[in-house]
């Protein structure tokens, strides 16, 4: 009996094919990490990879729950209280920073929230109370709303230290290292 000759190409789609189905009842079985959605298909979703490095890492690292917010910064010890730094910057109104509180609920994106949620209605049909987070960071049709969301906002960068620079006068003006920051 000769054997049919078989490309490389065939061999590594028949391996995905299987790979995929056994990925996804694993981590069904598994369940630990409820923030991560796992996509309903093998392949990635193309548009973030597409995006500028800077806001593509962001997007990322918001998908994966390792993005540069309150409570990731507090549970690796790189900041002693979880609490939204762009709320109010002066006075710490005590609100956990997650990824719900940002992309829902923090007073300083508001106007980017409203266009967020728009794009993803109109992409969607469901509004902003219909999704969880991890859900729409999953969902292919709403990359590119989150994407500019990411690049109109400064989610899932690091807020700068807090510092006495003694000289309130030009913070009141709306000087200083925080506006130089958000300036960026």
């Amino acid at each position: 009996m000769t054997q049919r000759a078989t490309s490389l190409a065939h061999l590594r789609r028949r391996a995905t094919e299987k790979k995929w189905p056994e990925a996804r009842s694993w981590c069904e079985r598994r369940n630990l990490n409820a923030g991560y959605v796992l996509r309903k298909k093998g392949k990635p979703d193309p548009t973030p990879a597409r995006a500028e490095k800077r806001t593509a890492s962001r997007y990322y690292q918001l998908k994966s729950g390792h993005a540069l917010t309150g409570v990731y910064l507090k549970s690796t010890d790189n900041r002693p209280d979880d609490h939204c730094w762009w709320c109010d910057p002066d006075n710490n109104c005590g609100v956990q920073q997650t990824r719900d509180h940002l992309f829902k609920h923090c007073s300083r994106w508001k106007d980017q929230q409203a266009q967020l949620w728009a794009r993803v209605k109109e992409a969607t049909r469901k509004g902003k109370r219909k999704w969880r987070v991890g859900d729409l960071l999953a969902d292919k049709r709403c990359s590119p709303a989150v994407l500019n969301f990411l690049r109109s906002t400064h989610v899932g960068r690091a807020a700068p230290p807090v510092e006495d620079s003694g000289d309130e006068e030009e913070e009141a003006r709306g000087g200083g290292r925080w506006a130089e920051y958000c300036a960026e």
